[in-house]
Formats: structure tokens, C-alpha cells, sequence
């Protein structure tokens, strides 16, 4: 306890030293060492350069890193316009979190959003700690929208190819824009920029420690903003790399993905039963050229995977998915393998039947969002088959497509979700 102590007394003796600024970059860190020094440097070189006249921080929040990751950015920074904090990471989120994502995160934000509101800045840009690809025109891209007050949140807009990221792409985006009614490409992204007047509204949140803290922070704070009604915008970032890509089971994936999202649909019902259609979302910054392409899965096996988890999980499926969908499911495994299609709407409800599913505890909540990866690998090879000859143009306008599909079954969601009863499968 005195050590403690005597480490927020110096942390509070720093704010006090650096008083009122302008801007912060926050930058969250646990065992970060390879590329800290990288994030760091580039958040420097972009506040020198872009906000040259401003007084500003970067806030580095550490879980207690053993491999020298505190140390990399003192010398990063150079010993200037730097504030240390630390945050409790426990055991189990060690072992886990790591694999996606960062260690504790939503306290590592908490505390980074508490010296904003300590420090009175006008807004703070939160910059991943292990990507690669961070570059100083991302500190511009993120702050620049607070300081000319355009909006509230700044999400990213990352480039990637046409098989990148396709469970954003085939359920995070399309779903929270068809639940919430706002077309942020990113609502899970982790680089963003936040204004002083959202923190503030994020800090009295009680939701912050039942929700955000469980996993899943960065769609507490997308949806939180567009309850609250504030401005939101995106911006061009370029590509997101990594230093080292999660090696993750894909079922634990898309549970670690979909269980947050699934849950704001809980916390939310009210709001989003109430939306209708989606509006576009301003993009700001130049639009770059694709990502290079990266060679397409096997279709072939992925179609065998979705065959056998037809045949393995049939029970869990019956459990959740309506007779109508079950019954087209069936029609799919039997498809000729080059003519392999899973029609949009099918897969639409199936998501929709899952996240009533996870509502309703039809079994355990774990297991069930497992149970959606044949289901998922069918979309993929699905989509690989459309696609695999198509420009980022013709994949955009597919894209599209899937989204009007979101939004027009939105009312099949609604009525299972208020009447769950009469779709008992």
C-alpha cells in the first residue's frame, strides 16, 4: 500500500507539474516492447509536426509490463511531455487477452480517459500499442476532427484487401449499422479519437465497470456515442499491420468478437428497436489505393467445413435457428461445391437467431457462439466464390448489398425479439 500510494502521489504530482493541456495521445501498453518505441515515436513526430503550437501529452498507461516496455517509451519520448500510469491486469486476463487484444484494456482506457478530464484537454487520440503500421499522420487524422469540433468520435477507417477481415465485414459492420442506424465501417477499431465532452459523458457511465470492463470496450464506447447523440466521424488511416497477428482458434474469435456486440444489443434494445435504415457517416482524408491482395482461402475446404458442422451441430442449431432457416441450411450443404451459394438472407437471420439465442441462454453462451463457426466459414466460402474475380469496386456494392439485407430483416428481428414464443423452433 505505501508504494501505491506513493505512486499516485507521483503521478499526481506530475499532472500537477504539466497543469492545463491542449491535446493528449494515449497510448495503453502490456508487454509492448518490439513496437512501443514505433507507436510512440510516431505520436511524437505527429503532434511536432501538426499541433506544433498546442501543449500536449501522451499518456502511456502500463499493466505492469515485464519485458522493458516503460522503459521503451521514456526513451521514445526523450523524458519530454510524458505521463506514466499504471493499471491492474489480472492472471486470467493474461493468459487470454493477449491473444486479442490488450491485457485489461478498458481500465488501461479508464485510467488515460481520467488524466484527460485531470489534465482538462480538448480531446485525446488512443493509438494501439502493437501495430506497425501507425504513422504520424494518424495523430493528425484522429485529433484534427476534436480541435475543429466536426465531431465528437473519431473512428478509423482501415485499408484492406477483399478477403481481410471478414467477420467485420460480414456481421460487426453490417449489424451494428443495421441496430443502430449509423455506417461506421470500424465500430470495434482501436484507433480513435475522442472529444473532451464524450470522455466526460463516458466517466459518469455506471455501465463502464459492468459492461466495458467484461471485454468488448470498444463497442461499449461506439454504441455510447451514438446513444449519447454525439457527433461522429471517420477517418483514413491506411493499413492496419500488426507485429504479430493473433493465433487464435476461430471459434474463440468470433466468440471473443460477438459476445460484446451481442450483449449492447441486450443493454440497447430500447434504442435500436426504434431505428430504421442507416446514414452515412463522414469519411475524412484521402482515399489510398487497395491493399495488396493476400491469396483467397480454399473454398473448397471451407464448404467441407460448413458440410460437417451441418452434420455435427444440427441439434445446437435447432435449439437456436428458425424452421425456415434450417430447412434452406439444408438445401445449402447439399449444393454442387462451384455452385456453392449462401443467400444473404439466410445468413442474416441465422445472425439474427443467434443473438436471441445468446439472449435467451438457449444453452451456454460460450458454446453457442462457437457453434456459429461452420456457419461463418460458409459465408466465407460463399463470398470467396462471388468475389475471387472481382475489383474493390464490385466488392464494395456486394458488400452493400449485404448490408440492405441487415437492415431489411431488421423487422424479423424485432418481432423474435419481442415474441420469441411464437418462432420456437
Amino acid at each position: 500500500m505505501p508504494e501505491a500510494a506513493a505512486a499516485a502521489e507521483t503521478v499526481q504530482e506530475r499532472m500537477a507539474a504539466l497543469g492545463k493541456v491542449d491535446l493528449v495521445v494515449g497510448i495503453p501498453s502490456f508487454n509492448n516492447a518490439g513496437t512501443i518505441g514505433h507507436v510512440v515515436e510516431a505520436a511524437r513526430n505527429g503532434l511536432a509536426h501538426h499541433f506544433s503550437a498546442a501543449r500536449a501529452v501522451i499518456v502511456n498507461a502500463d499493466g505492469g509490463s515485464a519485458d522493458g516496455t516503460p522503459e521503451k517509451v521514456r526513451q521514445a519520448c526523450g523524458g519530454e511531455g510524458l505521463l506514466q500510469l499504471s493499471y491492474p491486469v489480472y492472471k486470467t486476463e493474461e493468459l487470454s487477452a493477449p491473444q486479442l487484444g490488450l491485457a485489461g484494456r478498458s481500465r488501461a482506457l479508464h485510467a488515460i480517459f481520467e488524466a484527460v478530464r485531470t489534465l482538462e484537454a480538448k480531446g485525446c487520440a488512443i493509438l494501439e500499442p502493437d501495430l506497425r503500421s501507425t504513422a504520424p499522420e494518424w495523430t493528425d487524422a484522429l485529433l484534427r476532427p476534436l480541435v475543429d469540433q466536426q465531431c465528437d468520435l473519431v473512428a478509423p477507417e482501415y485499408l484492406r484487401h477483399k478477403f481481410e477481415g471478414l467477420i467485420g465485414k460480414a456481421v460487426i459492420y453490417p449489424l451494428t449499422r443495421a441496430l443502430y442506424g449509423k455506417r461506421i465501417r470500424h465500430p470495434m477499431g482501436g484507433d480513435c479519437g475522442y472529444s473532451a465532452k464524450l470522455i466526460a459523458h463516458y466517466l459518469t457511465q455506471d455501465s463502464w465497470t459492468k459492461d466495458a470492463a467484461g471485454g468488448g470496450v470498444e463497442i461499449w464506447l461506439t454504441t455510447r456515442a451514438i446513444c449519447g447523440r454525439f457527433g461522429i466521424c471517420q477517418a483514413r488511416l491506411g493499413p492496419r499491420i500488426r507485429e504479430e497477428e493473433p493465433r487464435m482458434d476461430l471459434s474463440e474469435l468470433l466468440a471473443r468478437l460477438l459476445g460484446p456486440l451481442f450483449q449492447a444489443m441486450e443493454r440497447d434494445v430500447v434504442f435500436w428497436q426504434r431505428v430504421r435504415g442507416s446514414e452515412a457517416i463522414p469519411v475524412l482524408g484521402e482515399a489510398a489505393l487497395p491493399a495488396a491482395e493476400t491469396a483467397a482461402a480454399d473454398a473448397h475446404k471451407l464448404i467441407d467445413s460448413f458440410r460437417l458442422g451441418y452434420q455435427n451441430l444440427i441439434g445446437v442449431w435447432g435449439l437456436v435457428l428458425s424452421p425456415a432457416t434450417l430447412l434452406e441450411l439444408k438445401r445449402v450443404a447439399r449444393m454442387d461445391a462451384e455452385q456453392f451459394r449462401l443467400p444473404d438472407e439466410t445468413w442474416v437471420r441465422a445472425i439474427y437467431d443467434f443473438a436471441l439465442g445468446h439472449r435467451l441462454r438457449v444453452i451456454n453462451r460460450e458454446h453457442l457462439l462457437r457453434a456459429m463457426t461452420p456457419l461463418y466459414l460458409g459465408w466465407v466460402a460463399s463470398f470467396v466464390l462471388e468475389m475471387r474475380e472481382a475489383d474493390p469496386a464490385e466488392v464494395e456494392r456486394r458488400l452493400e448489398r449485404l448490408c440492405l439485407t441487415y437492415e431489411s430483416n431488421k423487422p424479423y428481428l424485432i418481432s423474435r425479439w419481442r415474441w420469441p414464443e411464437r418462432f420456437t423452433p
